[in-house]
């Protein structure tokens, strides 16, 4: 899941476009020791290679394990071992990735949803990062900066591949969530985290003759003459005027017929038919005679004129010249684009809300997800044959995006399992089977040296039902509305908070309006703890009366599940859902429609934020551990005894 319109500082992207910024930023925190890593000159050949599956479910990996789909994982298994591998609290996918880099529990790594809040405004802020302005001087309308921002990775602890560097392996580290900006190793390629041009976690566009809307688009309607449209694709803000019109090239696109298109977007030129995607575009949106924003955009022709609608991806920022550093050392991704061709830059590039909103076809996104596991690919394989490391970490999330956004295929309760057509009630079982080639592959690859762990950060289950959980804090008496409001848009614009001892954010938490906290908190320290248990109980009795069903497994206190310097920044109650439910994107945004609960017609269908122990992830290895694993966050020191123990290793390459 992601939320787009998280933005970065503008005045920050300002200065990353202008000075050409590269930052390499660490933790906050010192470097860990590497106590227990052998030195790197004391150990024998071969290397580590971890493979990271997002979503990856136990059960279904099962299933198609034992119906032959998934041969490799079945060797993987038999030679070595196989085990479900318990998730974080909440199982989400920044929160676990941050557990499996620093080996801590989120209470130290300071990460509890993909979204914060802010106690002195109530507003959702992105968790993964934040930014801290440089000086700047405006001067005759131009905004110049003075020193450089930055931008600071919120994941705190150092994770085991910098240990690992410490004392003396190489690392190369591909595409892992939570990992920008990058860290100061041999190699690294930053994943979920970065942004597009526009400072989003992934804008897209939409062209069209006719009036669109779209909650996570900017839509363009056009007015053609002639078969032929002359307009203008938009970029970011004038890094230097202050209020400025936003940058932006010229596109052009002309009628080819009934189903085709000849489109030029800034000096390029291409045909493309219904359904096509092209290829990469380069852009160069100018600031001045010599200063140039380097980025790049694919298109996909969803309908040709009359009906015209064109989909621009969002502005990737170009991995041969980017406005700010994503590798590790800084030019890493260009080098990489040299050997493997341009990729997708973006944190998560597998755009889903252009489906969720009806903007592309199922099928039009199955080929999106095509393109980006292809790239995935070539980073994993090119990092392979470089040979350069001893610890090779590479993530492929499309398991995830696609589970995300095709459950409704393989799950016959869910509302739109009916109007899912067969390619797309496919979909899940065939990107698991793409990623047992690619784990085929990667066997194909390894000596009788190396060691292999492959693993899932959570697994899946339906949502059909979304929890508009603030209503239900409204009607249990939690939370006020003013006066004469029924109900409150997103960011809690009608919210009463001096009557008010409770809200929820993000996609999992519960906070109390505590005084002293919040800025209008009304809780006194001392009513916390009969709040929170008030809280509980009656969670944990709420039933949906439709269905009859529990709407929550299982309430999570803070204190109970969180331990470290961080923890004061958790929710104070996290809620673990039952399987089907879900809070709502309302919910996690701050709103309060006015149903209490509502079937999810959205494509996006399956989830995993509900309670952890229904939903953890896979952990396969060549080797069988000293112990059962007991939590994603055991997995540096299993990948650290890896490097150290003199136990042989299972033969699973194919010689």
């Amino acid at each position: 899941m992601y939320l787009s319109r998280f933005v970065i500082s503008p005045a920050l992207l300002a200065q990353l476009i202008v000075c050409q910024l590269v930052i390499i930023v660490a933790t906050s925190q010192a470097l860990a020791s590497q106590e227990g890593w052998p030195e790197a000159d004391e150990v024998g050949k071969g290397r580590t290679i971890v493979l990271g599956f997002d979503g990856m479910d136990p059960k279904l990996a099962q299933l198609w394990m034992d119906s032959g789909a998934l041969p490799n994982f079945k060797r993987l298994a038999e030679r070595g071992s196989f085990q479900p591998l318990p998730t974080t609290n909440p199982a989400q996918s920044p929160v676990a990735w941050a557990s499996f880099a620093t080996g801590s529990n989120p209470g130290a790594h300071g990460l509890f949803d993909f979204l914060r809040r802010n106690p002195q405004t109530y507003e959702p802020e992105y968790a993964l990062a934040s930014t801290e302005d440089g000086r700047q001087l405006e001067l005759f309308g131009l905004r110049i900066p003075l020193t450089g921002g930055s931008i600071v990775n919120r994941r705190e602890g150092q994770p085991f591949w910098g240990a690992a560097e410490a004392a003396g392996f190489r690392a190369s580290v591909l595409r892992v969530p939570v990992t920008y900006p990058p860290d100061d190793i041999s190699r690294m390629l930053s994943g979920m985290g970065v942004p597009d041009l526009l400072g989003t976690q992934g804008t897209f566009t939409i062209y069209s003759t006719r009036d669109l809307e779209g909650e996570n688009a900017r839509t363009v309607k056009v007015l053609p003459e002639n078969g032929r449209v002359e307009t203008d694709f938009e970029g970011p803000a004038h890094p230097l005027k202050q209020g400025a019109e936003a940058l932006t090239v010229p596109l052009s696109i002309e009628a080819r017929g009934p189903s085709g298109v000849h489109i030029t977007l800034d000096g390029t030129e291409l045909a493309l038919a219904t359904g096509d995607w092209s290829d990469w575009i380069p852009l160069r949106f100018s600031v001045g005679w010599v200063v140039g924003i380097r980025a790049m955009v694919r298109l996909h022709l969803v309908s040709a004129f009359p009906n015209l609608q064109l989909y621009v991806s969002p502005i990737n920022l170009d991995p041969r010249d980017p406005v700010s550093a994503i590798s590790s050392p800084p030019g890493y991704a260009k080098e990489l684009a040299e050997r493997i061709g341009l990729y997708h830059t973006i944190g998560m590039p597998e755009e889903t809300w252009s489906l969720n909103e009806g903007m592309i076809s199922d099928g039009a996104y199955l080929d999106m997800v095509r393109t980006v596991l292809a790239e995935r690919e070539k980073m994993l394989f090119d990092a392979l044959e470089q040979n350069e490391s001893d610890l090779v970490v590479v993530v492929f999330v499309q398991t995830d995006r696609v589970s995300h956004m095709f459950f409704r295929g393989i799950d016959s309760e869910h509302p739109l399992f009916n109007a899912t057509g067969t390619a797309a009630r496919g979909a899940i079982e065939w990107i698991y089977r793409e990623s047992d080639r690619i784990l085929g592959e990667t066997m194909d690859r390894l000596t009788p040296d190396d060691r292999l762990i492959v693993l899932s950060d959570h697994g899946f289950s339906s949502f059909r039902r979304s929890v508009h959980l603030n209503r239900w804090l409204v009607e249990q008496g939690f939370m006020t509305l003013k006066a004469g409001q029924p109900q409150s848009d997103s960011l809690f614009t009608n919210v009463d908070w001096t009557r008010t001892r409770a809200y929820a954010i993000g996609l999992n938490g519960i906070y109390l309006n505590l005084a002293d906290r919040e800025r209008l908190g009304v809780v006194r320290a001392d009513q916390a703890k009969s709040l929170k248990d008030d809280l509980s109980a009656k969670l944990r009795d709420f039933v949906d009366p439709e269905t009859g069903a529990s709407v929550v497994a299982n309430v999570y206190l803070s204190e109970d599940i969180y331990q470290g310097s961080e923890a004061y920044d958790a929710p104070d109650l996290v809620i673990g859902y039952s399987e089907g439910y879900r809070a709502s994107w309302q919910t996690a945004l701050g709103g309060v429609p006015t149903p209490l609960l509502q079937d999810n017609d959205r494509k996006w269908s399956g989830d995993h934020c509900i309670d952890p122990v229904k939903v953890p992830g896979v952990l396969f290895t060549s080797f069988v551990p000293d112990a059962k694993v007991n939590s994603i966050a055991d997995l540096p020191s299993l990948i650290q005894h890896s490097f150290s123990s003199s136990g042989k290793m299972a033969d699973v390459a194919r010689h």
